[in-house]
C-alpha cells in the first residue's frame, strides 16, 4: 500500500500517530470538528501473547492491550490546522 500511496495519492505528511482505538476515534473527532481531511492508515497490529503456557496464540484475556498503529497523514497546507486541532 505504501508503493501505491507515493505513486498515486497527493503527497501528505504525517500529522500524527494513535496507538489503540481509543486514540483514533479521539483524533478522529478532533480533525473532523476543524474540518481537516486526513488519511488514516494502519501499520500494524499487535497483541499480546499468552508466555505462561508458551504458545503463539493470543491472549483472550479482557486485560489484553489494543497496540494498533495508525498513522494520520494530511495535506501540507492543513499541517498547522492539524496539529492545532489536535492539541
Amino acid at each position: 500500500m505504501g508503493l501505491i500511496r507515493f505513486l498515486f495519492y497527493e503527497k501528505k505528511h504525517l500529522a500524527y500517530t494513535a496507538f489503540g482505538q481509543d486514540m483514533y476515534y479521539k483524533a478522529c473527532a478532533k480533525l473532523d470538528q476543524h474540518g481537516v481531511q486526513y488519511d488514516a492508515v494502519r501499520k500494524m497490529t499487535g497483541s499480546l501473547f499468552d508466555t505462561s503456557r508458551q504458545t503463539h496464540i493470543p491472549s483472550t484475556r479482557n486485560n489484553d492491550i489494543d497496540n494498533t498503529q495508525y498513522d494520520f497523514y494530511v495535506k501540507k497546507a492543513d499541517q498547522h490546522r492539524a496539529q492545532g486541532a489536535l492539541r
